[in-house]
C-alpha cells in the first residue's frame, strides 16, 4: 500500500513541475507570437513549428515519469507524441509560404492533442485526482482545433490568433499545477504523520 502511495505522489510531484513549466512557456510563447506575427511573419512561423515540438518534449517527459511510477502504458500519449512530430513537419512545410494552411495543420493537431489530453485526464482522474482542469483543457483544445481548421480553410484565422489558444492552455496548466501541488502537500503531511506515529 505504501509503495502505491509513494508512486502516486512521485507522479503528482513530477506533474506539478511539468504543469508549472508549461504554464510559463505557453504564456511567453503566446505573448511573443501575438506581438511578432504581423511585423515578423518568419519568426512567427518558426515559433509555430516549435509549439508542437515543445508539446512532444513535455509528453516524453510525462511518459518517463509515468514509467518510473509504474502507472501503466498510456497509449494516448504515445499517439500524441507521434502526431505532434508529424504536425511540426506539416507546419514547417506550410507556415513560411501559406500561413492559412499552417493554421489548418495546427488545428488538426490541436484537435488530436486535445482528444489525447482528454483521454489521459480521464484515465488519471481515478489514480491521482485533480484532473478536471486537464479534462476541460483537452475538450477545449479539441473544439479550438475544429475552429482553427474551418478558419484556416476560409482565411479568417491567422497565426496570431493561436496565441490566445496558448494563453487558455497556460491557464489550465496553472490550475492543474496548483491542484497537483495540493496533492503533494497533503502527501507530505500524511507521510510526516505516519513517521511520527512510528517514532
Amino acid at each position: 500500500m505504501s509503495a502505491t502511495i509513494t508512486n502516486a505522489q512521485a507522479q503528482a510531484f513530477s506533474l506539478r513541475n511539468l504543469y508549472y513549466t508549461r504554464t510559463v512557456v505557453q504564456l511567453v510563447w503566446a505573448g511573443v507570437i501575438m506581438a511578432t506575427a504581423a511585423g515578423n511573419p518568419v519568426l512567427a512561423a518558426g515559433l509555430l513549428v516549435l509549439y508542437p515540438l515543445w508539446d512532444v518534449a513535455c509528453t516524453v517527459y510525462d511518459l518517463r515519469s509515468a514509467s518510473r511510477s509504474n502507472s501503466g502504458t498510456p497509449t494516448a500519449q504515445y499517439v500524441n507524441a507521434a502526431l505532434g512530430t508529424l504536425a511540426a513537419a506539416g507546419i514547417a512545410g506550410t507556415a513560411f509560404r501559406s500561413p492559412h494552411q499552417a493554421v489548418v495543420v495546427f488545428g488538426l493537431w490541436a484537435f488530436a492533442a486535445g482528444a489525447a489530453q482528454l483521454a489521459v485526464g480521464i484515465a488519471r482522474r481515478g489514480q491521482l485526482g485533480g484532473q478536471w482542469a486537464m479534462i476541460l483543457s483537452g475538450a477545449q483544445s479539441a473544439l479550438a482545433g475544429v475552429v482553427f481548421v474551418l478558419g484556416g480553410l476560409h482565411g479568417t484565422k491567422q497565426i496570431s490568433d493561436l496565441g490566445r489558444y496558448a494563453i487558455f492552455g497556460g491557464v489550465y496548466f496553472l490550475i492543474a499545477g496548483v491542484l497537483m501541488h495540493r496533492k503533494v502537500s497533503k502527501g507530505q503531511m500524511a507521510g510526516a504523520t505516519i513517521a511520527q506515529s512510528r517514532g
